[in-house]
């Protein structure tokens, strides 16, 4: 059964994956299962959001239900059905 969640993007990434999207992922799904499914969206987006090992890279932020969810182990953070899901590309500026 899949569950679906409610993925936001910010800056960058809303230009590569678009915004308000609704993605289904296998249950248990994960920051990580939810991440891996918004790279299929765009591939070649995916190198902004991937590292080369196709995992979540460092300098991406993510949220969970407004939440920041950092450190280790943050891809295997737990997300259920209607939770919404953020990514903010690195922020640049001076």
């Amino acid at each position: 059964m899949d569950d679906t969640i409610h993925v936001r993007t910010f800056a960058r990434f809303r230009e590569l994956f678009g915004d308000g999207l609704e993605i289904a992922v296998a249950a248990p799904a994960t920051v990580r299962s939810v991440a891996a499914e918004l790279a299929r969206v765009n591939p070649a987006g995916a190198r902004e959001l991937l590292d080369g090992e196709g995992n979540l890279s460092k300098s991406v932020i993510v949220m969970v239900n407004r939440e920041r969810v950092a450190g280790a182990g943050r891809e295997d953070v737990p997300v259920h059905p209607g939770d919404e899901v953020a990514f903010y590309p690195p922020v640049a500026g001076g």
